[in-house]
């Protein structure tokens, strides 16, 4: 039996760990890149080789063979990628997501570079991932501005949350714009309430899908059922998957991509011998998210099932942290 996973994220390689069958990756990168990390990497906090993961390292360890291809759609019983076809028994399909952008902004992964000889940066978007870039560029000394569209910022948390974090920006001398839409970004950015100066503009707008075709999608989210099957012999998880179990939809979080990606090697498995696959859980879903958000200065705060945990702060960066390394270095042991 020959199992073949597209997608080399932390969902692809998990499964791979846990899959106790003949393995193929069709992964076009040299790396995964862990990006919850890149706001603590954009100011030196830790360095490339932290939140990265080498490829062909971890298949030359799990005895995994790698396709350094990407995947264009999938038939019955083959996946077609830009140079080749690749025949599978069972597919687990792991490609992630995009990062949207705005034309003339700059991408997290391009922040580093586009900060050399700046002092004033707009974020555009206030999620988790804007959030943390806007205290960690605030603390390097940056004069830092977030824009969101919306009457609040972090706006998938609860309202307790965003007034939480709202107070402590505030406190930091971060400025924050919401209810505010971007129209034109050029030299400062021309939003429905006036214009905005600064000298670069980060996008932090969300994820957009990143379509493979012939699944069954939802907007271009891969549909999955209760079991994270796509159907027959054929699985999706992580970010490119659109996972609602029992009324709860899964966020595209790295806890989330794991725990799928482990559910799944069972279900592989159980499949393989004809046993009852199990039932997914979602831990952290839209409308109960589970989620560490770094707020700088070593500082974390905890919003679990919901439920914001805003103290110790520093304790909670530490158990964040120290999550973050002992989950990356299970890729490289």
């Amino acid at each position: 039996m020959k199992a073949v996973i597209v997608g080399g994220g932390i969902g692809g390689l998990e499964v791979l760990r846990n899959l106790n069958l003949d393995a193929t990756l069709i992964e076009p990168r040299d790396e995964m890149i862990f990006y919850p990390l890149l706001p603590e990497f954009i100011v030196d906090k830790v360095g490339w080789d932290d939140m990265t993961v080498e490829i062909s390292e971890f298949c030359d360890k799990h005895g995994v063979h790698w396709i350094r291809d990407r995947a264009v759609s999938v038939e019955s019983d083959r996946v077609i990628t830009e140079r080749d076809e690749v025949e599978f028994d069972y597919l687990i399909i792991s490609v992630g997501a995009k990062a949207s952008k705005l034309e003339n902004t700059v991408d997290p992964m391009e922040v580093k570079d586009a900060l050399k000889d700046v002092e004033d940066v707009l974020i555009v978007g206030s999620g988790s991932t804007g959030v943390e870039f806007a205290f960690e560029l605030r603390e390097c000394g940056y004069n830092v501005k977030v824009l969101e569209c919306l009457d609040r910022i972090l706006p998938t948390f609860s309202p307790s949350v965003s007034r939480f974090v709202t107070r402590l920006m505030e406190k930091e001398g971060i400025e924050v714009f919401t209810s505010c839409r971007v129209l034109k970004v050029d030299r400062g950015v021309k939003t429905d309430r006036g214009e905005v100066e600064c000298d670069v503009v980060v996008s932090c707008v969300g994820l957009k899908p990143n379509p493979i075709d012939g699944l069954r999608n939802r907007d271009g989210w891969i549909v999955v059922d209760d079991y994270l099957r796509v159907g027959g012999r054929v699985f999706a998880i992580g970010d490119c998957a659109f996972v609602s179990v029992n009324g709860e939809v899964a966020t595209k979080t790295a806890l989330e991509a794991e725990r799928q990606a482990k559910v799944t090697a069972k279900n592989v498995e159980r499949l393989i011998e004809g046993r009852r696959l199990i039932r997914y859980r979602v831990h952290s879903s839209l409308e109960k998210p589970t989620s560490f958000i770094t707020l700088a200065r070593n500082r974390a705060i905890l919003i679990y099932r919901g439920i914001l945990i805003p103290r110790p702060m520093k304790i909670l960066y530490k158990v964040k942290m120290n999550y973050i390394r002992s989950f990356m270095n299970r890729f490289k042991i």
